[in-house]
């Protein structure tokens, strides 16, 4: 069941070999697509082919293929975890200082680094550099869910390549084989919050998001008709940096369904028609819009390692004062 995404990831994959074919590569790629799907296997695809050793790249069965493949090549080198960690300016450093060392095994090294979106600033201000000057031998791959979250003088240097995401009918289709209990609201719901990512669907569809997604419905609701130390109690739960932006992306989730509301889309991705009226009626749209980039402006700068408790208090009074 290869989907959309599948077949347009493997055009992608082909346009790619055949511009390598002609001796075409760039030094630093920009992959941007939602979560799941496949920014990492995408890269490492790219690696592969640049590093393998036959007539026709990659072949998954060189000692190369093998070692990309299995993520044991000593010229391809990981940044960011599997949660979404971003790569440090220190680790930046490390690479930068290792970039002008001469590969082990073929003749290029290979830098992927994840959650690229979630790079600080000046952190990224750092790997310019590399970007600005960098040597023969290597090729870089930023994977991030957002290309507008990287500076321009870093998007100016790369090669943009976008994942397309999955049709919704494929999604659906999926989602019911797999949650066979969900409601049909459930799965309609997933798929509209999923950005065309079967995993981003999935992750939805899971025990601990729909908590989370819970904890936003009250977030919102306590914002709009509840008090400000209501408000600020509930952000004073006792949870994660990482679980705190989750709760802020998935509240700026549901403020983006009442700006839409409010702008006259009728059909909200996570709230019910009935609710995004009753929000929408009680407030300007300017204050929404606001209200909605204070949200994201404060998860921005948990994501950059800001100080959380003074984030979350700031971000409490602005939206008062926004409310009034």
């Amino acid at each position: 069941m290869l989907g959309v995404q599948g077949e347009l990831n493997s055009g992608r994959k082909r346009q790619f070999l055949r511009l390598l074919a002609n001796g075409v590569h760039s030094h630093a790629y920009i992959i941007q697509g939602a979560a799941g799907t496949g920014k990492f296997d995408f890269a490492l695809f790219c690696a592969a082919a640049l590093l393998c050793k036959s007539a026709n790249p990659p072949c998954s069965a060189c000692n190369s293929c093998k070692k990309v493949f299995s993520l044991a090549h000593p010229d391809v080198h990981i940044f960011g975890d599997e949660d979404g960690k971003p790569i440090t300016m220190n680790e930046v450093r490390d690479l930068i200082d290792s970039s002008f060392l001469v590969p082990n095994d073929g003749d290029k090294k290979i830098y992927i680094i994840k959650a690229a979106h979630k790079m600080r600033p000046d952190t990224q201000n750092a790997m310019l550099k590399i970007f600005e000057e960098p040597p023969e031998s290597v090729v870089i791959f930023l994977l991030t869910e957002k290309k507008e979250a990287l500076l321009p003088t870093i998007l100016s240097r790369g090669q943009l390549i976008v994942l397309p995401g999955e049709s919704d009918e494929f999604l659906e289709a999926c989602l019911r084989k797999k949650f066979p209990t969900a409601a049909d609201s459930e799965i309609k719901a997933a798929v509209r919050a999923s950005d065309g990512s079967l995993g981003q669907a999935e992750q939805f569809l899971s025990r601990e998001n729909r908590a989370a997604l819970e904890k936003a419905f009250q977030l919102l609701e306590t914002l709009f008709f509840g008090s400000k130390s209501a408000f600020l109690s509930s952000l004073s739960a006792k949870i994660t940096r990482e679980k705190y932006i989750e709760l802020l992306n998935l509240l700026q989730r549901l403020l983006a369904d009442v700006v839409e509301y409010k702008y006259g889309k009728e059909t909200p991705v996570l709230l019910s028609a009935e609710d995004a009226a009753r929000y929408a009626e009680s407030i300007t749209k300017k204050a929404l819009l606001l209200m909605s980039e204070a949200v994201a402006d404060c998860r921005r700068s948990l994501e950059q390692s800001g100080n959380m408790n003074a984030a979350l208090t700031n971000l409490c009074a602005k939206l008062w004062t926004l409310k009034f």
